[in-house]
């Protein structure tokens, strides 16, 4: 009889509430990650379409034609990056491109050639265009510059780290069809 003692006092607990004090947190749960997601999705599509700050750099040839129609002929889109505006006062020779997540890829046209662009350092040929990588003296820096040295005025390309090869093949191309190709000038080494 003790056993039908101790069974008054407990009550079995209805499957029912157990699978809904189980599935209601986990509903709860994947709402809140999707209204989450949703969130920063929609984040980096205004940082897409941010404009670009450009911070103003010396760049004597700028405003020359050459740039004019370097900067005319950018095509929309640099591989996977969407030309963006530029926030005012927006620099000469300079063009702007973010990729999908938000990183920016910057086009300038008219700056000095790179001090250390001398005889002897290596160049690569892309659509026809001679492109040296100027390393940043900053080893924090992970964007790469990339600095077209045939053409009449030098032009820069920064990409970020893991930008892929689409940005310069598309810039290479417009450049090409804008401008005319000299003979790249390096600085004597030493």
């Amino acid at each position: 009889m003790e056993s039908s003692e101790s069974d008054a006092g407990t009550h079995p607990v209805p499957t029912i509430a157990v699978v809904a004090g189980v599935l209601i947190p986990l509903v709860v749960l994947a709402v809140a990650l999707v209204l989450v997601r949703n969130m920063g999705d929609e984040a980096t599509q205004s940082a897409v379409s941010e404009p670009y700050s450009a911070v103003p750099l010396p760049a004597p040839g700028a405003e020359s034609d050459v740039c004019t129609a370097v900067v005319e002929a950018l095509p929309a889109d640099l591989g996977d990056a969407t030309r963006v505006d530029l926030a005012e006062p927006a620099p000469a020779g300079v063009a702007a491109y973010r990729l999908p997540d938000g990183e920016p890829v910057v086009v300038r046209c008219g700056l000095d050639a790179p001090p250390t662009f001398v005889v002897g350092v290596g160049l690569q040929v892309v659509d026809e265009v001679e492109w040296f990588q100027q390393d940043d003296p900053n080893p924090a820096v992970t964007a790469s510059t990339w600095v077209a040295v045939d053409r009449p005025e030098f032009i820069t390309v920064t990409l970020p780290d893991g930008s892929g090869t689409g940005p310069i093949q598309d810039l290479s191309a417009a450049i090409s069809a804008s401008t005319n190709k000299v003979e790249p000038s390096p600085a004597p080494a030493g």
